[in-house]
């Protein structure tokens, strides 16, 4: 479940470094950043899952900054003591001790560092995988508004907690949502419920919420894959042409004239 390892990852460059973000309560958030060799160019925030920033996600960095893009990958957890060991168990245990609104916080300290990067172009979108794609998707309603939103598997409605209070599905949520969002799940995904991913879609059009989500037959959880050899293959493919594509359009796109 989720990304655990990283397999047929590409290679590094010299075009990424491992940095942090100075936040407003004076800690640091610590972010690995990748830079395309185009420039100006627009930016990704990149939101981990449970797993924390790992091998997989510098891939994915990597491969975003290949296809133009300035990514931004930060640790989440920084403020928690790292997980107990490397069994799902540990990390799923961490994980619910991330306190939602702090998550939340250090994120828009980082998407407005990366809609300035000075790099950048102006224009900044999000991608996140599970954990992320549900954060992904409350930043959707928040400031700054993302110029484009990716969510790989992320979960419209789970269970409330004190930590987690707020859902991606609740209707203030909803009404708030200001970015383009793109979505994929798969129809086998018994952790997330495609029911939950169909009730969040029906609101959203309910909303007027402009919103294209896929659902891939015979597909689980965390089916992202760079490896021909893995069954979600195809659709990951699919898939990632899908967000790149996605990104050079919303990132390209003129301002609406008022």
């Amino acid at each position: 479940m989720c990304h655990e390892n990283s397999t047929n990852p590409i290679a590094g460059s010299d075009n990424e470094e491992h940095t942090h973000l100075d936040l407003p309560n004076g800690g640091h958030l610590p972010i690995f950043v990748t830079t395309p060799e185009t420039k100006p160019a627009g930016s990704i925030l990149l939101i981990h899952d449970i797993h924390g920033p790992n091998a997989f996600y510098h891939d994915v960095a990597r491969r975003l900054a290949k296809a133009g893009f300035i990514t931004a990958l930060p640790d989440l957890f920084h403020r928690l003591p790292p997980a107990a060991d490397d069994s799902r168990e540990a990390s799923m245990s961490r994980g619910r001790q991330l306190e939602q609104a702090e998550a939340l916080s250090d994120l828009q300290v980082l998407a407005i560092w990366l809609k300035h990067h000075e790099q950048g172009n102006g224009k900044f979108g999000t991608m996140g995988f599970c954990m992320g794609g549900t954060l992904v998707l409350l930043l959707a309603s928040r400031e700054p508004v993302p110029n484009a939103t990716v969510c790989y598997y992320g979960f419209p409605k789970r269970e409330r907690t004190p930590l987690n209070p707020i859902l991606p599905a609740d209707q203030g949520e909803i009404a708030n949502i200001q970015s383009p969002l793109l979505g994929f799940w798969g129809d086998q995904d018994k952790a997330v419920g495609p029911e939950n991913v169909d009730a969040y879609s029906d609101a959203l059009i309910a909303a007027g919420k402009g919103h294209d989500f896929l659902t891939y037959s015979g597909i689980g959880h965390g089916f992202l894959t760079f490896d021909p050899a893995a069954d979600s293959f195809d659709a990951s493919q699919d898939a990632w042409r899908r967000t790149v594509e996605f990104y050079r359009k919303e990132f390209t796109r003129k301002p609406v004239s008022k």
